[in-house]
């Protein structure tokens, strides 16, 4: 069978009691495995929403379900007198300014929305779309299994490579909250899994096409996962006709969402806010060492040198060695562009998340080679070290992800719905809070109206605020406690503190004399 080179050999980690009475024990292990994995994600999984993404996904989940998907500003510039010039200033965190509409849209792709928003029909709006994000962590382990299984590998090594990708930091990062780095991941495992199925079954190539297809609705720059997808399907033009067909659902949805929400099926909340531009040549040979640094500490570099190795195992099929080295290589080298400035801390690496289970399937594949190219004796030496390695990388993950806070964002998200219940409590229906870090949690918590503290420039918050005042608006802030020094020049006092919770402070702003 085409890919399947493994399969006709004595190697790595297929004993006879497997073969013949072992499979049952297999896979009541691995499904007690994947449950004891789930609950550890749940136990440290974040049912709170805080920052630019996960509000931003949130609150473009609720608008599919409950609408508007575009949202107005024109009620509340008439109700305080504003012009449109002032709109900006009302745009939460995770939404775009849509220019001559007076209104906004969500900044973010809407497949990772849709996620949630079917979450939420299903188990509600408090728990639903927290549960996406390890859910899919879980099924990303079996897909990799699936994935493994297709390229030749034993249940055992395939079972190693899904160890191998459970404990890496910024897996584990992404698993506990709602975003849509691990959604991605997932769908990518299932359109490769799928275009490896399709060269027995030629019917999966519709399934290869469709998951391509969310995938890029998910994250646009999943596209970057065509490479090795290319490399796993038949060559010939029904396969393509096929996969074009499979991937059309998913590109009706993006054109008439984006449509409906930007004016036209090619145009993007990233790219009205210059998202391209983050991406520059003069980042390349230092972000490239970074990203490069970050893969190699996240999973103890020894399934790095594996990847990088199977390339020269010349009995592994070559458009199998090629997929795995293109399935991760067009991630890291694409990446190697971003935004050296804004990207600096280790977490930035689950951009690569797509292509990361590359790593570990293609490490696989080099020890299976190995064990099948190998005496008995010189394969149980292998079998053995292969265990001890998979071990020793998964205890040093966990250690890296506990040293770097990886599973304790869940106490710092936690934070921005109290501090947004903080401020609802105290404050009049109406109020405009100042805030920035919170503005997209404000949205999703409360009936406040946020108000971007970092658009006013100059003296924009001089002219606004007796304009504002005069139709009877208060102004009030709601900030971190690392925005309040850089939040005052911005939107001059003077200010009177209010009360504080964790480390987001309420502040109020006397209002102008005269002002009813």
């Amino acid at each position: 069978m085409p890919g399947n080179y493994f399969e006709a050999q004595d190697s790595f980690l297929s004993f006879s009691f497997f073969r013949r009475r072992g499979r049952l024990l297999f896979a009541v292990a691995a499904v007690a495995g994947l449950a004891l994995y789930g609950a550890f994600l749940y136990r440290h999984t974040s049912f709170a929403v805080g920052g630019a993404d996960s509000s931003g996904y949130l609150n473009a989940a609720r608008a599919l379900v409950k609408g508007p998907v575009v949202a107005p500003l024109s009620p509340v510039l008439e109700r305080l007198g504003l012009p449109e010039s002032a709109a900006h200033a009302f745009v939460p965190l995770g939404f775009v300014y849509l220019p001559g509409r007076r209104a906004m849209g969500s900044l973010y792709p809407i497949g990772f929305p849709l996620h949630e928003a079917a979450a939420a029909l299903l188990l509600g709006w408090d728990r639903g779309p927290f549960l996406v994000s390890p859910l899919a962590a879980v099924l990303s382990l079996a897909l990799v299994f699936f994935v493994g299984r297709e390229l030749g590998l034993t249940p055992w090594a395939a079972a190693g490579a899904a160890a191998l990708l459970s404990c890496v930091p910024s897996f584990l990062f992404q698993a506990i909250q709602p975003m849509s780095d691990v959604v991605a991941t997932l769908w990518c495992l299932a359109a490769v899994g799928a275009a490896l199925r399709s060269r027995r079954n030629p019917s999966w190539v519709f399934a290869a096409g469709l998951a391509f297809g969310v995938a890029v609705l998910v994250r646009p720059m999943d596209v970057l996962i065509l490479p090795a997808l290319l490399l796993a399907l038949p060559l010939d033009r029904r396969t393509a006709v096929r996969f074009l067909l499979g991937g059309i659902p998913a590109a009706a949805v993006l054109f008439a969402y984006d449509t409906v929400c930007f004016g036209g099926p090619l145009t993007t909340g990233y790219g009205l806010t210059g998202h391209a531009s983050l991406f520059r040549l003069a980042n390349s040979p230092l972000h490239f060492a970074r990203y490069a640094r970050w893969t190699g500490e996240g999973f103890a570099y020894l399934p790095c040198i594996g990847w990088v190795a199977v390339l020269f195992r010349r009995r592994i099929p070559w458009r199998d060695r090629l997929l795995v080295l293109a399935w991760f290589g067009f991630f890291l080298a694409a990446f190697g562009f971003y935004d050296y400035e804004l990207a600096r801390e280790w977490w930035w690496s689950r951009f690569l998340l797509p292509g990361m289970p590359a790593i570990p399937l293609g490490c696989m594949m080099l020890v299976h080679d190995l064990a099948a190219a190998g005496r008995p004796r010189t394969r149980r030496w292998i079998a053995s070290g292969a265990a001890a390695a998979i071990a020793a990388t998964a205890f040093l993950g966990i250690r890296h992800a506990r040293r770097w806070g990886a599973l304790d964002d869940w106490r710092s998200q936690a934070t921005f719905p109290q501090a947004c219940r903080y401020a609802s409590e105290r404050l009049p229906s109406g109020a405009l809070v100042l805030s920035m870090d919170l503005s997209g949690a404000l949205r999703s918590y409360t009936d406040l109206t946020p108000v971007r503290w970092d658009a006013f420039v100059g003296d924009d918050f001089v002219r606004t605020r007796p304009v504002a005042e005069a139709r009877g608006a208060r102004w009030f802030a709601l900030l971190r406690r690392y925005e309040v020094a850089g939040a005052g020049p911005h939107v001059p006092g003077p200010w009177i503190f209010v009360g504080d919770v964790g480390d987001t402070s309420l502040w109020r702003l006397e209002p102008l004399a005269g002002s009813d």
